[in-house]
């Protein structure tokens, strides 16, 4: 997967906290995590499922769940949480992974995905963050979000922070939104100034939703 010098590598894990105190575990994924991410996508509601894939989906396919799990952890970087009672195995409850653009190296786009009965706890947030510090150790400067345009508080965050950040129409109610990544400070798990990280915790609600064409199974992407 990814190599030893950075910190988030394939060896990586973290417990973390959420907001109603729910203990999970953070790690990078496996390959050999494909029926935890099958079990956690039979979990999600129809609903979820929809605005996941943007379009009706029933099952994973067996290469969708291998470019899921089989990343490379350098263009296609994923992690996954986990909820580990204290009997029984663990479930997978979480994905968050970018996939960088092929045309332009410094930047990607992210995808959140978190189980139904996990949203709204900060899950998404915690997630991105993490997301956004392994970004900045590869290289990558920029991410691209996809968002819906009719999140007014998104909007109103975004004509706060005016240059920073890129705001392009892409039609079908929907927003690109390209927000600048900044060096992580020594000790600091948030690299970012107040403004952005307000923005970036919108879009991770979002992100929750609509998923970025490029964070999808090849083979859906069409859809």
């Amino acid at each position: 997967m990814s190599e030893p010098r950075y910190q988030f590598h394939s060896s990586y894990e973290e417990t973390v906290y959420l907001r109603d105190g729910a203990r999970v575990v953070l790690r990078a994924i496996r390959p050999s995590d494909k029926q935890l991410l099958l079990e956690g996508f039979e979990r999600l509601s129809p609903e979820s499922r929809y605005l996941r894939f943007l379009a009706p989906k029933s099952t994973l396919s067996d290469r969708e769940l291998r470019y899921l799990t089989e990343v490379d952890g350098e263009g296609h970087f994923a992690l996954v949480a986990l909820r580990k009672p204290p009997l029984g195995k663990a479930e997978g409850i979480a994905v968050g992974r970018f996939v960088r653009l092929t045309e332009d190296r410094e930047t990607a786009e992210p995808a959140i995905t978190v189980a139904d009965d996990y949203q709204g706890k900060g899950l998404g947030s915690i997630l991105l963050h993490r997301l956004l510090e392994a970004a900045w150790e590869r290289g990558i400067r920029q991410f691209r979000c996809q968002v819906l345009a009719r999140n007014v508080r998104l909007r109103e965050l975004l004509a706060e922070v005016g240059t920073d950040v890129r705001v392009e129409g892409v039609g079908e109610g929907a927003l690109v939104v390209t927000v600048p990544i900044e060096a992580p400070l020594p000790g600091e798990r948030r690299p970012l100034r107040p403004s952005l990280r307000r923005i970036l915790s919108s879009v991770a609600q979002e992100l929750v939703a609509v998923v970025p064409a490029l964070a999808r199974p090849p083979e859906d992407r069409s859809r």
